[in-house]
Parts: C-alpha cells; structure tokens; sequence
C-alpha cells in the first residue's frame, strides 16, 4: 500500500503541469497519457500481468500521436523513448517491476529531452505558437507554500508574441527557467532515492535513479560548459551506477547551478533564508512549552510550522550555496541539515529540544549568514517578506482547518505585521484602493470576510479557502505594484511622500489647536502644546531607534497601538474643546476673570490644564511619528538608511515650510477671521481623526463593521478619514457636530453676555 500511494503521488505530481497547460492538447496530453499508462503497468503487474502488458500498448498508442514531432525536433531523443518503451514490454512480458518502473522513468525523461530540444529552436525562431505548444509539455518545479510554481518561461514566450522581447533573450529566459525546474527535479529525484535506500523499496529505487539519469542528461550541456567535459563524463558514469554511488553524485553536484540566478532571484533567496529563518524559534516557541524542565509538544501545528519555514530556508540556502566559497557554504549546509535532522519527527522522537536551545542554535546560525552573505544579500527584499506572507496566511487556513483558533489568530497577526512594517506603506501611497482590499481581507472586510471575521466567528474551512484565495489574487497585485527590484530614487520619493501626508496632518492640528491662542491672557497656554509635540518628536526618534531591534515586536501590536493613542488624542481633544472655544471665544471680560480664576488659584485645576494640553500635543504629533517610523523602517531594510532619511528629510522640509506659511497667515488674519478658520479648521481636523480612529478600531476588532450600501474611493480615507463604514460616517458627522454646536453655543453665550452689559443693571423702584 505505501509503495502505491508513494507512486500515486508521484503521477499526480507529475501530470499536474501538464493538465493545467491547454495551447498543446497533442503534445501534453499524449505525452502525459505515455506516462501515466507506463506507471499504471507498474501498478498492475504484481495483480495481473496481462493488463500491464495492454497499459504499455496503450503507452505506445499515446507516443505513437506525437512521435513525429519528436523526431523532427530531436532523433537522439525519439530514439530513446522507443528503446524505453521496448525494454518496459519486455519488463512487463517477464513479470519484472522494477524493470519496468525503470524504463517508464526513461521514456519519460527521453521525451522531456526532445519536448525541450523543440521548445528551444522555436523560441530561436520566433515561433511563438509552436514554443507555447512544446511549452505545455515541461515539468515545472514542485510548488508548495514557500516554492511557487515559476512561470517565466511562459512569460517569456508572451513577450515574444507581442514583440517586447527578441529571440535571443526569450531563449535565456526559457532555457534558466527550464534548467532551474529540472536540476530541482534531479535533486528532488536524488533525495527520494536516498529515502527509498534506506526503506528497501527497490521499485521506487529504480524508478527514482532512472529519472536522476534522465534529468542529468538534461542538464548536461549546462555542466560540461561549466566543468569540462571530463568532468561530465565522470559524473555520467557515477549516475549509471545509482544507488551505489549516490553519495558520489551529490557531491559533484554540490555546488553547480544549470542555471545562474539572477541579481533580483539572488536577493529574494538570501531575504527568504534570512526571513525564514528567524520565524523558526518563533514558530516552535508557541507549540513547544517547557513543564518540569521537560519540553513538551503542546501545539503540533506550530511545530509543523516551524518545519516548514526550516524547509523554506533550507530550499533557499541550497540555491544560494553554490555561489558562496565552498569554506562558507558547506559548513552552512551541513549546519542547516543537522538543525532540519534535529526538529524532524524522527530527531523530537528521541528528544525534544527547548524554546531556549533552539532559539540558541538559531542565532548561532544568523551570526554565520551574517558572516557568510555579502552586504548586497543582507538587504530585505519585498518579495522575500511576500512570501513569508503568504506562508503565514496558508498558516492561518491550516490551524483554522484544524480547530487551532489561538494559533490562526497568531498567525494572522503575524502576516500582518509584516505586511504592515512596510509593504502597506508603499501600496498606500501608489494604489491606496489596493491598500484597503488588502486590509479588508486580513481584517474584518466583508464580501468576502476578512480573517479576523472569520476567526472570532469559529468560520468553516470553505470560508476561510475563499477568502486565501481572494488574498492570493491580491498580494499578486501587491507584488506588481511593489515590483521586483527597489530603486533607491523611487524609495527616497516614497518617503518623503509619507513624511509630508503624515507631517501635514500634524501640523494642521497644531495650527487648529494654537491658531488662535494669541491674545496675552492665553498666550501662555500654546506652551504645553509645545512642549508636547515636542516631546513627541523625542518619542519618533527613540521609536526609530527601537524599531532598529524590535521591528517585529513592534510592528505586531502597531495597528492597537494607534488605536491607542488615537482614542487618547480625541479623548483630550473633546474634554478641552468645551473649555477652548468658551475661554477663547467669550469676551474680555470673561477671558480675564477665566484667567484671574487661574493665577489665583493655581492648583490642580490649571496643573491638570496644563498637562492636557501637552498630552494633546504629544498624542497628536507622536501619533503620525509612529506611524511614519514604522513605515520608514521597512524602506531602510531595503535600500539602506541613507536614500530614505534623504527622502525624509525633504519631506520634513515641505512639512515645515507649509507649517511657517500656516502660522504666518494665520498671524496677519484679522481676529475675527481667525476665530471662523480656526473653529472650521478644528472641525476637519477631529472629523479626520474620528474617521481614521474609527477605522483603526475596526480594523482590530474593537468597533463592529457595517458597511456603506456604496463603495467609496479609498483616496477618501487615505486623506480625509472617509471610510465606507456606517460607524465610521455617523461617527464623523457627530464629531463636527459636536465642534459646530460647541461654537455656536459659544456664540450664544457671548451674545447673550453683552446684551446684558448693553441693558445694564436692573434698577428698582
């Protein structure tokens, strides 16, 4: 049964590309029926011999449809499917299933080899049509949740149809990415036969070292270019040799590469081994709990967890190791195998390791990257973080799936704090509707539900399925608009775009706040706001320097922690509001006994006064510079500090020469015109706040969603606080209510005031 199941999967892995591939109907699928008839024969034999020996047949009908392409496009290669398909009808005539598993591997890989040798000349043609058609009949590398299934050699193709690429360089395109697939078809083929060694299964043996041979001869222009043709003949006959020489065969291939990695592939493996990495303590922390000074499994999917982002790195670092010296990369290898060996179930069945062990070992591992990976490599790649994304969101429907709800919500929160330390910073500037749509899914969205819904709903799985499916369909966009590479100018734009949308923001509620605090009885009062703010501005720069450390930790708790500060600045807005408009607003008379009241009393009424001013100042500052700071961080981990505090600082520039223009006009504005642009300009300011605050309350779950019956632009609520939320709009309406009936209210009083010093005293007869 296990060698059944065993082959199964290896046919439906294998037919997979080829039933999603549709131009080349003749070409793939008759090729896939060839295999698949050949495995079944394999199957049948040891239950009935005579249907075996029809299913080879039937693989000679399949091939016998496309043979004549093969031959025109490569006689070598015809020839040697038909020599396989011969030796797998005497396997079947004599009972012989590893024979047979032998010679399907052959007639497979055989036809892999004249598929491409035909892709190739069309390419070099210009053929477009016929390269799509030899195109469908390729293997791609095995995908899984950190190695996506790559397509650049369909891309490449397109672009040759539509003329935005050349022959020549379609042809590099296809051919790395044809080599690419099938060097990790031949190190896949080499670990499974180390498997099947070491379990005794002879047929899945043969079968393996079969297409180790048969993907090596793919690969073999490529490693006699690059190693000498002596060498190439060595390394053949040590693979006509499997199993025996298996250990021979890894080692000459250690450290070749068919196809060399590009500068942006270069950058994305080494963000993925670094990224990848340091989630697996992380991951192993929450399911491994230490109870008597005995670790103990507490949460199987977080361990699994761990093993997967192990797995990923591993991948990642096996693609980066040939280009290191071999006196670094081996010693990295053999350090990231004996880590993988130790957190395999086999390695915890013999002892399980602490949180604090593994946490050790890890940054013993981090220190040697360090040391190992060029400066160039250390940089963060957006596409690398994408996939640790996409990882931790596939994470999410696993332990949903599995009733695991704390471990879902943990891995959502982890998701997003990666998307938010960066990614949705530069979305939100280029494609602020993207922003939202992502925002939605992760949170509480709806058609469909975001996965915070989801989650505090106990969801079903299919629920959960539709909603990472629309996820996979947004972060592909995110991914566009991000591109592959950061320039350092475009990077240097983005922030000092988000220094001035942030910084204006701040100075626009200074100017509303202080405005009109010019008269000498209340003059004094614009300097706990200054001091506020300015303690604001000492709380971003000390943000920044803790971000430097503790990104994620951070960057985890970023969206509640606005929401904090958030509440506490409108909180304080509203208890002053009362008080600014009826101290500033009213007559002299009334300002100067308000401010006789102070000087004589002086205690904890204008002491309270005092520190909520400067609260207000420090919350309504150090809420932007928070936001700022951890969006900035992110752009430092891609191009360096240097492009980024340069973008900052002009941006800064702009914020402080727009906040000089708004002070001075507002000082050369008659006292009555002040009064009407400070009262409408308190009234956005809160509106935007209140819009912002709400949403952000939505967004961690502390505030319900009920959406608009329409969509809004999210320009609206990039700038103005709009969200398409009831709670958001009835919220804001009531905010400038409340700012508009405070004025008015004022208004009355102050009217109602001097009617009575015109009437004068009442007197009595």
């Amino acid at each position: 049964m296990r060698r059944f199941l065993t082959v199964l999967i290896a046919v439906a892995v294998g037919i997979l590309p080829g039933a999603v591939a549709a131009p080349a109907a003749d070409l793939a699928t008759a090729g896939e029926g060839m295999r698949a008839r050949l495995v079944d024969a394999t199957l049948e034999l040891d239950f009935d011999a005579a249907q075996a020996t029809r299913l080879v047949a039937q693989a000679r009908a399949e091939y016998a449809g496309i043979s004549a392409q093969i031959e025109t496009a490569d006689p070598a290669a015809a020839r040697g499917v038909r020599a396989a398909l011969d030796a797998a009808q005497a396997a079947a005539a004599r009972g012989e299933a590893a024979p047979l598993a032998r010679a399907g591997a052959q007639a497979w890989t055989a036809l892999l080899r004249g598929v491409t040798t035909g892709l190739e000349a069309s390419v070099q043609a210009g053929d477009a049509q016929g390269a799509r058609e030899w195109l469908a009949a390729r293997e791609y590398r095995v995908a899984s949740s950190l190695t996506r299934l790559n397509a650049d050699a369909t891309t490449a193709v397109e672009a040759l149809a539509s003329g935005r690429m050349s022959p020549a360089d379609a042809l590099t395109a296809v051919r790395s990415d044809v080599l690419d697939a099938y060097q990790a078809r031949l190190l896949g083929a080499l670990r499974d036969l180390a498997d099947d060694r070491a379990r005794g299964f002879a047929v899945l043996g043969a079968e393996h070292a079969a297409l180790a041979q048969g993907y090596a001869a793919l690969l073999r222009p490529a490693y006699a270019a690059q190693r000498g043709e002596a060498a190439a003949r060595a390394l053949d006959a040590q693979l006509a040799a499997l199993p025996a020489t298996l250990d021979a065969v890894n080692a000459a291939l250690g450290d070749f590469r068919a196809a060399p990695l590009t500068a942006r592939e270069v950058a994305a493996r080494a963000a993925q081994v670094t990224r990848f990495l340091g989630l697996v303590p992380v991951e192993y922390a929450r399911g491994v709990k230490t109870d008597g000074g005995r670790p103990i499994v507490t949460l199987a999917v977080e361990v699994n967890e761990a093993r997967t982002f192990l797995s990923g790195a591993r991948s990642a670092l096996a693609d980066l190791s040939p280009l290191l010296p071999p006196a670094t990369g081996a010693p990295l290898t053999r350090a990231f195998g004996d880590l993988h060996a130790q957190l395999s179930p086999e390695g915890m069945a013999r002892a399980v390791p602490s949180p604090d062990e593994l946490r050790g070992r890890v940054q013993a591992l981090q220190q040697q990257l360090r040391a190992a990976f060029p400066p160039a490599w250390q940089h963060q790649d957006a596409s690398g973080d994408l996939d640790v994304v996409r990882a931790q969101l596939d994470a999410v429907v696993a332990a949903a799936q599995a009733g695991e709800w704390t471990a879902a919500e943990t891995a959502r929160l982890d998701a997003y704090a990666l998307l938010e330390s960066g990614t949705e910073a530069r979305i939100a500037v280029f494609n602020p509707d993207l922003k939202a749509r992502l925002e939605g899914l992760v949170w509480n969205g709806t058609a469909p539900s975001g996965l915070a819904t989801l989650i505090h709903t106990r969801a079903p799985a299919r629920e959960f399925q539709v909603t990472r499916a629309a996820l996979q369909t947004t972060l592909a966009d995110v991914a566009g608009v991000l591109g592959t590479e950061a320039a350092p100018g475009a990077v240097a734009t983005n922030a000092g775009i988000i220094v001035f949308r942030e910084g204006l923001e701040a100075v626009l509620i200074l100017a509303a706040l202080m405005g009109s605090l010019r008269r000498p009885a209340v003059r004094p009062l614009r300097r706990p706001m200054w001091l506020g703010a300015a303690g604001a501005m000492i709380g971003t720069a000390a943000t920044w320097f803790v971000m430097q450390g503790a990104l994620s930790l951070l960057g985890r708790y970023g969206e509640k922690l606005e929401a904090v500060v958030s509440v506490i600045a409108i909180g304080v807005l509203l208890l002053i509001m009362n008080w600014f408009y009826h101290q500033v607003y009213w007559t002299d008379r009334m300002a100067s006994m308000q401010q006789h009241k102070h000087t004589l009393t002086h205690g904890a009424a204008h002491r309270a006064q005092w520190w909520g001013l400067a609260v207000l100042g420090f919350t309504s500052i150090y809420r932007e510079g928070f936001e700022t700071v951890l969006f900035l961080q992110s752009l430092v981990l891609q191009v360096g500090a240097v492009p980024v505090l340069g973008g900052a600082g002009a941006g800064l520039a702009a914020v402080c020469g727009v906040g000089v223009a708004v002070f001075r006009w507002q000082a050369k504005l008659p006292m009555k015109k002040l009064l009407i642009w400070t009262g409408v300009l308190i009234a956005a300011v809160l509106a935007v706040m209140v819009g912002n605050t709400v949403h952000t309350l939505q967004l961690v779950g502390w505030l319900p969603v009920h959406p608009l019956p329409v969509a809004l632009p999210a320009g609206l609520g990039l700038w103005l606080g709009v969200h398409a939320t009831w709670e958001g709009v009835l919220l804001q309406g009531a905010s400038v209510v409340a700012v508009v009936g405070s004025f008015l209210a004022a208004e009355f009083l102050k009217e109602r005031e001097l009617a009575a010093r015109r009437a004068g005293p009442t007197v009595s007869t």
